[in-house]
C-alpha cells in the first residue's frame, strides 16, 4: 500500500512539473503541412534559374540570369562550358542594351533573337534563317530584319519590325491599291526595305500575284504602326 501511495505520489509531482514547464515555454504550432507546400525541387529548380552568368560586350558587363533569358539559356545548356558557350555567339548591337544574338546556326542557317539586357527581355523573331538586312526607322524605335530561305534553289524572304520599346514585333497591314501577301511568310523575294516616314515603310518585291515571266519587281507601301 505504500509503495502505491508513493507512486501516485510521483506522479502527481511530476504533472505539476510538467505544467509548470508549460507555463514557461512558447506555444508550438501544430498546424499539420499541406502536401502542396512541400516544394523541396520547386525551391531547387527556383535556385537554379536564379543562377547567373556575365557577359561584357562593348565594354559593358550584363548579368545573364538564367531564368530572364529562357531560349538563350536552355541552348548554352546543351554544351559543357555554358559560360564559353554564351561568350562565343556573335551579338550584334541594334542600339543601347539592345542586341540581335544569332545561336544553333546550320549550314549558314541560324535562329534570331533579340535581347534587351535592361529589360531583362528577349524575343525569338526567325529560325533556320539568313539575316541578309538591317533597317532602322527615322526615330529610332523601330528596326526591320529581312531573313531568307531558299525554296527549289529561289530566295524567298520575311520582314519583321521590331517595336524596340515593347520588343515585340507589330502587324503590317497595306496602304495602297497594290495588294500582295503580308511579306512575313516566306512567300517571295523582298529586294529592299525603306521606312518613308514614322508610319509607313515601302517594300520593293516580286509580285506573287503576277506572271511568272515578268520580273519586274513591285513597289508596295505598308503601315507598320
Amino acid at each position: 500500500m505504500l509503495k502505491i501511495n508513493g507512486l501516485m505520489a510521483m506522479m502527481v509531482l511530476l504533472f505539476i512539473g510538467c505544467r509548470a514547464n508549460a507555463d514557461t515555454e512558447e506555444p508550438v504550432d501544430m498546424t499539420p503541412v499541406e502536401e502542396s507546400e512541400i516544394t523541396f525541387e520547386e525551391q531547387e529548380s527556383s535556385k537554379d534559374k536564379e543562377k547567373k552568368m556575365q557577359l561584357t560586350l562593348e565594354n559593358t558587363t550584363y548579368s545573364f540570369v538564367y531564368k530572364d533569358y529562357p531560349i538563350l539559356s536552355q541552348y548554352v545548356h546543351n554544351f559543357d562550358q555554358p559560360e564559353e558557350q554564351l561568350r562565343r555567339l556573335p551579338f550584334s548591337k541594334i542600339k543601347k542594351d539592345q542586341y540581335r544574338v544569332e545561336f544553333a546556326c546550320h549550314e549558314e542557317r541560324c535562329s534570331h533573337l533579340m535581347i534587351d539586357f535592361n529589360k531583362k527581355d528577349s524575343y525569338l523573331m526567325s529560325d533556320l534563317s539568313r539575316l541578309v538586312s538591317t533597317h532602322v526607322s527615322p526615330d529610332q524605335h523601330f528596326v526591320a530584319f529581312i531573313y531568307q530561305r531558299d525554296h527549289d534553289g529561289e530566295h524567298r524572304h520575311q520582314l519583321i519590325v521590331m517595336d524596340l520599346d515593347t520588343l515585340e514585333p507589330v502587324g503590317l497591314e497595306p496602304n495602297g491599291d497594290h495588294l500582295i501577301p503580308k511579306p512575313n511568310q516566306y512567300q517571295y523575294a523582298i529586294h529592299s526595305v525603306t521606312f518613308m516616314d514614322e508610319e509607313k515603310l515601302q517594300i520593293t518585291s516580286d509580285d506573287p500575284m503576277a506572271d511568272p515571266s515578268v520580273e519586274e519587281p513591285v513597289h508596295s507601301l505598308w503601315i507598320y504602326q
